[in-house]
């Protein structure tokens, strides 16, 4: 058959195929170290896990993790989220949670920047949660050799989360983050070496997607009570080896500032 008489569109340029894919594969090596829980395969098994458990809700499609057992997960949502901020820096984002009317406790490395910024969290008629205005920042504490910090408001917040006295009652949480600032998502956590919490700063979990902007994010119970504030997440590239880790309520409390913040 006379080659100039075939069909157009029927072949395939290979060479723009590879250079495509090879690009997208550099392209996820970047995403490895810049944003580990949005490479490709964790975009598609997250695909996946909607098209066979489709989401009722806006909401439910950032409901992440297999199996949350508390009992109305919208509604632990809504109270976490609701004491849950953004905080905004020259450098870089992250999360906060208020703790009392005018006290925010968070990771110290996201305050670790100038020009401090705290966006306060606004129920969206979809019933997620966002970035939304401003509020004044008064002060920044952080507690030596600790990945903690507190940042004191001017003005005073109407929700905020208690701070769990039994950590040894939990063993599976919730975590609330906002992911790239656009939206919060809650997500499951597994404690790991539970006996720990007694004896060091620590929360140690798995089976959690961290997402960059969730450190200093609310680790809460089904209660709502907050377990701890997300610090980092340790062995990211290996799955097996993933583990997050958290500063827990106990630490929280010992070095919080005096209750008048409160």
């Amino acid at each position: 058959m006379n080659p100039y008489l075939q069909k157009p569109g029927r072949n395939i340029n290979w060479t723009w195929v590879l250079i495509i894919v090879g690009l997208m594969a550099l392209y996820n090596q970047h995403l490895i170290k810049t944003d580990p829980e949005n490479t490709y395969p964790n975009r598609i098994r997250r695909a996946l896990r909607l098209w066979w458990n489709p989401a009722g809700t806006e909401l439910e499609k950032h409901l992440i993790g297999k199996g949350i057992r508390c009992q109305d997960p919208d509604l632990l949502y809504q109270k976490v989220a609701g004491a849950t901020v953004v905080i905004q820096t020259h450098g870089g984002m992250g999360s906060g949670v208020f703790i009392g009317p005018r006290l925010i406790v968070t990771a110290d490395h996201v305050v670790d920047g100038k020009n401090l910024t705290i966006l306060l969290p606004q129920l969206e008629n979809d019933a997620l949660a966002k970035p939304g205005r401003r509020m004044g920042v008064g002060s920044v504490s952080r507690v030596k050799g600790l990945d903690l910090a507190f940042v004191t408001t001017r003005h005073a917040h109407p929700s905020w989360l208690n701070l769990e006295g039994d950590l040894q009652s939990v063993s599976d949480m919730m975590i609330v983050g906002h992911p790239k600032g656009k939206y919060y998502s809650l997500q499951k956590a597994r404690i790991k070496k539970k006996e720990l919490m007694s004896v060091s700063e620590y929360v140690i979990f798995k089976d959690n997607e961290i997402f960059f902007g969730n450190s200093g994010g609310a680790m809460v119970n089904c209660n709502g009570n907050l377990v701890g504030v997300v610090s980092m997440m340790t062995d990211f590239q290996n799955s097996r080896l993933k583990e997050g880790v958290g500063i827990n309520a106990n630490t929280i409390q010992k070095y919080a500032p005096n209750s008048k913040w409160r």
